[in-house]
């Protein structure tokens, strides 16, 4: 027992700095020296930097989720392994036998590495819950799906203001309105073979029910979000789907959406309901203008089993594009697109090219359904401007809906 004391402290002493006698105990390769100071607690060593900025490009370059990459688990280790060397280093000073400082620096490490990564080290992440803890796959947290803030086509208003009552020129003027759109609805417009549009065909009432009931569902899980690509390329509007999952980045339909696994909600009944009477009217239509054959033949019949909607705001746009992502038996027979406008017009441009300047152009009302199929299902369309306070008052009072367009199309994968 005395022999152990005095190899302790003679230790001891040969490891004190400007000790004399004695051969002095060799500091180990990750040691400080003994003048360093004690490294501040969040000190993470010097590859610290490095694993963030390594973090940032991954998700600036993915675009949608924030992953780890792959050296940055070492570099983090290894910030950690340096940290524990010299910390074991100062305790070694103090007095400390070497075994035990060896004993120590082992299970310091062995502790740290089943510890998760400061976020502080990989960057911020996109998600939040549990972490994984151990030492493997430490970047799965950093892989989940990302979180987006529900957009709010309605959003609540700030204060209570003050209302006054229209004049009853301006509820006259509305009402004449109301009665015109009617009648055109009544009528119609065939654009070309099986493209034809309806003009004012949902009521106000049935536009005031439609909002309501996107407001609610695109406030929930698979609701609005801005669609974009990889490359950090963003579409200008906010979109939801409903039924099935249009991606835009493969251009394909999916039970749910990649981006964040949800599942779209289902369409409203009353939306099919709409969606059928849209195509009655426009079988009457075409069969009063085309004696000869069958309207199915110019306009065949569907059952919608998805929907897009999209959210233009004031200075949304969408380029001139074919709707070609449905099954080939759906495209082949030429079941149609139905087309729901609500809120602000827009200016609609349609063709064989995809070339504005050879294009027609419509104005969509608030209210007005279009429907192309048949020979004009592969037709070229786009938006190309948004007018700016033209949805009805009535609408706005009702449901206080955003400036901006709010778009349903209808289709039977």
């Amino acid at each position: 027992m005395n022999r152990g004391r005095s190899r302790g402290n003679q230790r001891r002493g040969n490891s004190s700095p400007g000790a004399g006698g004695g051969r002095q105990s060799p500091r180990p390769r990750d040691q400080p020296p003994p003048d360093r100071p004690y490294p501040s607690p969040g000190y993470t060593g010097n590859n610290s930097k490095e694993v963030k900025s390594a973090s940032s490009s991954a998700h600036e370059r993915d675009g949608y989720s924030l992953s780890a990459p792959s050296g940055s688990k070492e570099l983090h280790m290894g910030a950690q392994r340096k940290q524990v060397g010299e910390t074991t280093g100062m305790v070694g000073g103090e007095g400390v036998a070497l075994d035990s400082t060896m004993k120590l620096s082992m299970s310091c490490q062995k502790s740290e590495t089943h510890l998760p990564p400061k976020s502080s080290d990989c960057g911020p992440s996109l998600s939040k819950g549990p972490q994984t803890t151990g030492s493997h796959n430490v970047s799965e947290n950093y892989e989940r799906p990302a979180v987006f803030d529900p957009f709010d086509i309605c959003p609540p208003k700030t204060s209570i203001p003050i209302v006054l009552k229209p004049p009853l020129l301006v509820k006259n003027r509305e009402r004449r309105n109301e009665i015109k759109r009617s009648v055109e609805a009544q009528n119609g417009f065939v654009l070309r073979s099986g493209m034809v549009l309806l003009k004012g065909c949902i009521s106000l009432d049935d536009q005031v029910k439609i909002v309501k009931v996107c407001r609610g569902l695109g406030l929930g899980p698979g609701g609005f979000y801005q669609p974009g690509y990889r490359d950090g390329a963003k579409l200008h509007l906010k979109m939801m789907c409903l039924g099935k999952n249009w991606d835009p980045e493969t251009s394909e339909y999916g039970d749910q959406r990649p981006i964040d696994g949800t599942r779209p909600p289902i369409i409203p009944l009353e939306f099919n309901q709409l969606v059928e009477k849209a195509i009655k009217n426009s079988h009457s239509l075409i069969g009063n203008e085309c004696k000869a054959g069958s309207v199915e033949d110019i306009l065949p019949w569907m059952i919608p089993n998805l929907c897009i909607v999209n959210f233009y705001s004031s200075s949304g746009r969408l380029g001139l594009h074919q709707d070609r992502d449905e099954s080939p038996e759906s495209l082949d027979k030429g079941l149609p697109v139905v087309s729901f406008s609500i809120g602000d017009a827009a200016e609609f441009l349609y063709g064989d090219e995809r070339d504005v300047e050879k294009a027609e152009k419509i104005v969509l009302e608030s209210g007005d359904i279009l429907i192309f199929g048949g020979k004009s299902r592969h037709v070229f369309h786009g938006v190309t401007a948004i007018k700016p306070n033209t949805a009805p008052k009535a609408l706005q009072e009702a449901t206080n809906l955003r400036p901006g367009r709010l778009n349903l199309t209808f289709r039977e994968y």
